[in-house]
Formats: structure tokens, sequence, C-alpha cells
């Protein structure tokens, strides 16, 4: 059920993807009405996995989603690196009994799509959550007590607002941030394919292949034999961030020419329509503003982040626990909240930020330095669960 929008809202939440889904959530955990505005029907289009480290199952767990997620999921055992040319595992890393060490929620694989409808189903059963598709926000005017928003489908108010509408957020644009991020000379090719076949061996285990000129990850999504790929390679063409780009088969098989056997292999199983590609961009080098009176941003609408430690989703998870939890010890205070958040937030978003980038060096690097990489890397994957999975939003 959609709603038309609930006039009571204490909130408005621009964007229904998981940044969105999630706030309105945390905040009807909290007691606060919301209203989500989404452009779309709350489908993900993008045909790709994701990986929820445990900072963002403990959030989600607290929603009651612990048995969705986990029916919809695949929890990983291990992590192999392996080598880009000889194919020969680097390191095999016990991914599980690290992260049952240091935290105390799993790590999942997921679906991007069955998150977004595992969220999107919580938020209808939510009664002081309203849901509306097809809403483009066009104009925002800001009061003393309230802020407006302009749409396609009329105008709508609340005590404030909270833009979530991802890295080409209208509502970051309505706030001055129009600066553009440099271009990392890196893209990203994504597909997701479904029982590829016996040939294709490690495929049960979470796998990264480091190479000079880029990288690759792949790891099952699901129980049913759906595997999630990622292949990062240098672009000689500037482009654009969007995820909806269709890549050809044909360029993405050049970029591993001289790569072993196995990856040959695996991009010769790829259907062309389901392969997409994006442009990676140094975001953490913007000067954005945060907030402005009434209205916050949060998620990739911010922070924006490479993919290398596999947080953006989760750090959008945190930022929707820590804006309700806001809002709830400031009785809600709107200015106070948003001050409080952003103080609260920017630190560790920033950190995160800078460590993905430089993790995508340290994937790259060429011998002898990855030798000092692989040697090093259970002692990195147990550092990445103390110092980010282990992570509790307050």
């Amino acid at each position: 059920m959609i709603s038309n929008g609930n006039k009571n809202a204490r909130v408005i939440i621009v964007g229904g993807g998981i940044a969105g889904l999630t706030t309105a959530l945390a905040l009807s955990h909290v007691g606060i009405s919301s209203l989500v505005l989404e452009r779309t029907d709350f489908e993900d289009a993008t045909g790709a996995g994701i990986q929820l480290t445990p900072n963002a199952t403990r959030v989600l767990f607290q929603f009651g989603l612990a048995n969705q997620l986990a029916e919809s999921s695949h929890e990983p055992q291990i992590l192999e690196t392996r080598h880009w040319k000889t194919g020969r595992v680097l390191c095999r890393i016990p991914l599980h009994e690290i992260v049952a060490r240091y935290c105390s929620y799993p790590y999942l694989q997921i679906h991007r799509s069955e998150l977004i409808r595992v969220l999107h189903s919580a938020c209808e059963e939510r009664a002081n959550i309203d849901l509306m598709s097809q809403v483009e926000v066009e104009e925002i005017e800001q009061s003393k007590e309230r802020v407006n928003l302009y749409s396609s489908k009329g105008k709508f108010g609340a005590a404030m607002v909270v833009g979530a509408d991802g890295t080409h957020s209208t509502i970051s644009k309505h706030l001055g941030n129009t600066e553009e991020p440099e271009f990392s000379h890196w893209q990203a090719w994504r597909t997701v394919l479904k029982e590829p076949g016996s040939d294709v061996q490690g495929l049960s285990n979470t796998n990264v292949w480091c190479g000079p000129t880029g990288h690759i990850v792949h790891y099952p999504i699901d129980a049913l034999g759906t595997y999630n790929f990622v292949f990062v390679t240098k672009s000689s063409e500037t482009l654009s961030g969007k995820w909806k780009q269709n890549g050809k088969v044909t360029e993405l098989r050049e970029y591993f020419q001289g790569w072993h056997n196995e990856v040959n292999e695996i991009i010769e199983l790829v259907d062309e329509q389901h392969l997409f590609r994006w442009g990676l961009f140094h975001h953490a080098r913007m000067k954005l503003s945060w907030s402005h009176k009434r209205i916050v941003l949060l998620g990739d609408a911010i922070h924006t982040t490479m993919p290398f430690l596999a947080q953006g989703a989760a750090l959008a998870v945190e930022d929707a626990m820590a804006i309700a939890s806001r809002l709830r010890a400031c009785s809600m205070n709107v200015h106070r909240a948003i001050q409080s958040f952003v103080v609260y937030r920017k630190t560790r978003v920033e950190g995160i930020q800078g460590q993905s980038e430089k993790m995508g060096v340290v994937y790259h690097l060429d011998f002898p330095w990855s030798t000092i990489r692989d040697w090093g890397t259970t002692w990195a994957v147990a550092k990445l669960a103390r110092d980010i999975y282990s992570y509790e939003t307050v």
C-alpha cells in the first residue's frame, strides 16, 4: 500500500533507497512519524549485490529484521585473496571467525533489490510511516518553524526534511552543493550471475583477485546460487557517476587480458544486458554543506564513499540511527538535533572515506609491495572488525 501522504508527518524524507527507508524505520523506532517521497516505485534498478557489515546489521536487527535478512542473504565464512595472473590463493582469511570474535552481529551479503524489498515491507507495516512514489521534488522553502516542499504531486510540509536521495541528490543541490567531484580514473563494472556453473572454483567463498591494473570481487548473495561480481579497472575516458550505464563484454575482456583463465571464464558467462559500469569519484575531497536550518543530508547525498571497504550502505544505516537518536534526545528540537548529528557523524564518515581511498591503492600494489599486503591481510581484516564493524551507533 502506498499512501497519499501523511499531513501529520513530523519529518519528510526525500529518497526511498537504503538510506531513506532505514531513516523512516529509525524514526518510527523512537516514535517519530515520517513521510518518504521517492522518485521511482521503491524498486532498486542497479542489479547489484551489497555487503552488510556488522555495523549495519546491528541497526537493522534492532528493527526486527533479523529473520527477513537472514532468509534473503548469505553469511560468508571465508575470504580468499588471489593472484591476478596465477590464480593462486594468496591469503585465506576466516572472516566469520574474525567477525564473531569482535562483533555481536553478522556480516551478510545480499542483493540490493532484496534489501530494498525487506526495508520497504517493514516500512509498510509501521503506522507512523507513509510512503509516496513517483514524486519529484522541485522547490524548497523554509520558515522559522517549517519546511515546505513543492513537488510533482503537490506541496508537503513538516518540521524537518532529511535528504537521503543519493549521490546525485536534489536536496543537496538546494543546499548549494554544486561542486563536481574529481574523477579518480577508476571504473567499476558489476553484474549478477545465477548458477554460473561448477567450472568456476571458489564461488562459495568471498574472493578478491588483486592485480596492479585492477581487481575483482565476487561473492554469493543468497542460498540459491546467485553471485555478485565487481570488476574494477582503470578508465581511459571520463565517466559519469551514474549507476545505470551499460557496459560491453568485449571491453571488459580487454581490460583483463592476461589474467588467470578463471577470470576469462567468468567474463564469458556475463550477460551483457546485465553488465553495468560506473565511474568512481573523489567525493571525500569535496567541501560540502551537511545541513541548512531544518534540512539535513545523510548517506550518499552527503558522503558518497569509494566502494573499497564496502561501507557506503553501512554508513547510511548508521546515519539513520544517529539522526533518530539525536531527535529523540533533543525532544524534537530540530536545530539542536541536526547540529549534534553533524558533529557526531562527520569525523567517522570522513575517516572511512579516507580509508576507502587508501584501500583502492592497496588492492593494486605491484610486486614487491604486494607481498607485504598479502602477509598482513588477516591482521588488516581483524583491524576492520575491531575499528569499523564493531561500531555501535548511539
